[in-house]
C-alpha cells in the first residue's frame, strides 16, 4: 500500500479507499450471485465473471490517478465478490452429495491458501520488482480458473425472462445498504464512530435502507435471496459459526500482520512469513477432516474447530515484546489445524439439509456472514487496540512515578546512557523520559494486542457452546 500511495500521490486515509471500495462492492454483489446464475445460466455467469474480473486486473495495474484506481477495485469487486459463492454453488449444484465433502476440503484449503501465501508474493514482488506486478500475476489463476470452467462446466438454458421480473427497488435498497455499512466499518473508527455525525448519518441511512430491503425479501413470494434460511435452526446456528469464523480468520491475521509492524517492526516480507503457518497446515489438516467427516458426528467436529481455533487465540494473550517468529509460527499451527474443522464441515452440514432449489441462497448468504463477520472483526478489533491502549497506559502511568524506586532506577540508568553519548546531562535527562513513555506505550499497545486475542478466543469458545444446539444431520443418524 505504502508503495501506491506514492504512485498515485495519496495520503493513508485516501489510498484506504482502494480496499474499502473492493470490500463495499464485493459484499454487495454477493447476494445477487444465486438470481444472476438463474438468469443467465451458471457456465455463462461464471466464465464472464471470471472474465470481467481479469479485465479489471489490467485495468487497475494501469490506474493512471487516485480516483481511477478506487473506481477500478470498485469494478474488480463487482466481478470478484461473486467468485467465491460461484465456486461453492458449482460444488452444490454439479457434484453429487457423496462427492461434496472432497470439493469442499479442495475449496476451503485454496481458499485460505490465497490470503496467506497472497500478501508472501505480493510482498515480494513489491519490493523485488514493482506494485502493479500483484495484480498481472492474479491472472495466472483467474485464466486457469476461466478454462477449466468454460471446459467442465456444462451449457444449460438461460432464464432471461426473469429480467422483466427484476426487483430494482429491493436491490437498491440493499446495495446502497450494504455500501454504507462497510463504509462505517472502514471510517468508524478513524472518526471516532458516534461521536461524528458523518459516521452518524451513514449508519442511519444503512440501518433503514437494509431494513427496507430485508422486509421486501421476507414478504415476496420470489425474492432473489431466500432470507428466510437463516430462520432454519441447523443453518442459522451455522451462519452464527461462519460469521464468528469470520471475525476470528480475518481478525486474527490482521492483529498478528500490525502487531508484527508495530512492536518488532517487521517488514511486509517477515511478516508475510508469519502469516503463511495459517495456511501451510491446512494442506495436512483438511483431508483429516474430509477423513473423519463420515466416521464422526459433524457437531463434535465443528466443536473441535472452535476448540482449537479458541485455544490458539488463549495462547496469544501473554505476548511479549519479545514475541516473534517462532512463537507465533507454533500458535498459527494450532489455529491452522482447527481451521478445517470450521471451514470444511460448516458448509457441508449447513446445507445438508437444503432443497436444491436453495442452494445459490445458501452459498450467498453463507460467504456473505463469513465476509460481514470478517469487515465487522476488523472495525471492532481496530476500534479495540486504540482503545484498550489508552486504558493500559493510564493504568501503568499510574505506576510510573517519581515516588517509585524502580521508576527512579530506570530513569538513571536511562539518563546514563543517552549522557554517555551527548555529554548534555540535561538533554539526557529529557531523552530518559521520552524512552520511558515511549516504552510504556509499547507495553501498553501490546497488552491491547493481548486483550484482542482473548475477546477472539472468547467468540469461539461461544462458537463451542452453540455446537451443542445443532441438530444431528439425518445422513449422520442413519450412520
Amino acid at each position: 500500500m505504502r508503495e501506491i500511495q506514492t504512485a498515485l500521490s495519496a495520503n493513508l486515509t485516501e489510498a484506504s479507499w482502494i480496499t474499502t471500495a473492493y470490500l463495499a462492492s464485493a459484499i454487495v454483489i454477493m447476494p445477487l450471485t444465486a438470481w444472476f446464475t438463474r438468469v443467465f445460466s451458471l457456465r455463462t455467469y461464471a466464465t464472464a465473471n471470471t472474465v470481467g474480473f481479469m479485465v479489471s486486473l489490467v485495468a487497475c495495474a494501469l490506474a493512471w490517478d487516485l480516483n481511477a484506481m478506487i473506481a477500478l477495485r470498485f469494478l474488480a469487486g463487482l466481478f470478484g465478490g461473486s467468485l467465491i459463492p460461484m465456486a461453492f454453488s458449482v460444488i452444490l449444484a454439479t457434484l453429487p452429495e457423496s462427492k461434496r465433502p472432497v470439493a469442499f476440503v479442495w475449496w476451503s484449503v485454496l481458499t485460505v491458501q490465497a490470503p496467506t501465501v497472497g500478501p508472501a508474493l505480493g510482498g515480494w514482488l513489491t519490493d523485488t520488482f514493482s506494485w502493479e506486478l500483484i495484480f498481472y500475476v492474479q491472472m495466472i489463476p483467474a485464466g486457469i480458473g476461466f478454462a477449466c470452467l468454460h471446459y467442465g462446466l456444462e451449457k444449460s438454458p438461460r432464464s432471461l425472462g426473469l429480467l422483466r421480473q427484476i426487483q430494482w427497488f429491493s436491490i437498491a435498497f440493499m446495495a446502497v445498504g450494504l455500501f454504507l455499512f462497510i463504509m462505517v466499518l472502514e471510517e468508524g473508527n478513524r472518526h471516532d464512530w458516534f461521536t461524528s455525525d458523518y459516521i452518524t448519518r451513514l449508519s442511519m441511512i444503512s440501518g433503514f435502507c437494509l431494513i427496507v430491503f430485508v422486509a421486501i425479501q421476507l414478504l415476496r413470494k420470489g425474492p432473489y435471496i431466500n432470507l428466510r434460511l437463516y430462520g432454519r435452526r441447523n443453518f442459522g446456528i451455522c451462519c452464527l459459526l461462519y460469521f464468528g469464523f469470520g471475525i476470528g480468520v480475518f481478525g486474527t491475521a490482521f492483529i498478528i500482520a500490525l502487531y508484527l509492524i508495530q512492536v518488532p517492526q517487521y517488514t511486509a516480507t517477515q511478516v508475510s512469513t508469519v502469516i503463511m503457518w495459517i495456511g501451510i497446515p491446512q494442506i495436512v489438516a483438511a483431508p483429516l477432516v474430509l477423513w473423519l467427516l463420515p466416521r464422526v458426528d459433524a457437531r463434535l467436529l465443528m466443536g473441535i474447530g472452535c476448540l482449537l481455533f479458541s485455544v490458539s487465540c488463549f495462547l496469544n494473550v501473554n505476548m511479549s515484546f519479545d514475541t516473534g517468529y517462532w512463537e507465533l509460527m507454533f500458535v498459527n499451527i494450532v489455529r491452522a489445524v482447527g481451521q478445517p474443522f470450521l471451514m470444511v464441515v460448516v458448509p457441508i452440514f449447513a446445507t445438508s439439509l437444503m432443497e436444491a432449489s436453495n442452494h445459490g441462497s445458501a452459498s450467498a448468504i453463507l460467504n456473505m456472514t463469513r465476509d460481514i463477520g470478517g469487515a465487522v472483526g476488523i472495525a471492532c478489533l481496530s476500534t479495540g487496540i486504540s482503545r484498550r491502549s489508552d486504558f493500559h497506559v493510564d493504568h501503568v502511568s499510574e505506576h510510573v512515578s517519581t515516588y517509585d524506586a524502580e521508576t527512579n532506577a530506570r530513569l538513571d540508568q536511562l539518563t546514563q546512557h543517552f549522557f554517555a553519548y551527548s555529554g548534555d546531562l540535561q538533554l539526557a535527562q529529557d531523552q530518559a523520559v521520552a524512552a520511558l513513555n515511549s516504552l510504556v506505550n509499547r507495553d501498553a499497545t501490546i497488552m491491547a494486542y493481548n486483550d484482542m486475542f482473548f475477546a477472539i478466543g472468547a467468540i469461539f469458545a461461544i462458537g463451542l457452546i452453540a455446537c451443542i444446539f445443532l441438530r444431528r444431520a439425518p445422513a449422520q443418524q442413519r450412520g
